[in-house]
């Protein structure tokens, strides 16, 4: 038995209002009750821009001072 295929039309309104919101392609395809790669699939084909998710990478690149006694643990005073 095949698989139905899905019905774009049904569910775009509410990929569109989701994706607005901020929602993640997961909570979407949970709330739609769809897969993540059909929603991908369907972000794609209504031309929405993709988000990407901040990492916390880009915030470590910011040098944080040392604690006060750390500095006399370096140089064994």
């Amino acid at each position: 038995m095949a698989r139905p295929s899905l019905d774009y039309d049904r569910i775009a309104p509410a990929v569109r209002q989701l994706h607005a919101g901020g929602s993640s392609v997961k909570a979407i395809a949970e709330y739609v009750g769809v897969s993540p790669r059909s929603v991908s699939t369907l972000i794609n084909r209504l031309d929405l821009p993709r988000r990407r998710a901040v990492s916390a990478s880009r915030r470590t690149g910011r040098r944080r001072p040392l604690p006060a006694g750390a500095c006399l643990e370096i140089v064994h005073v």
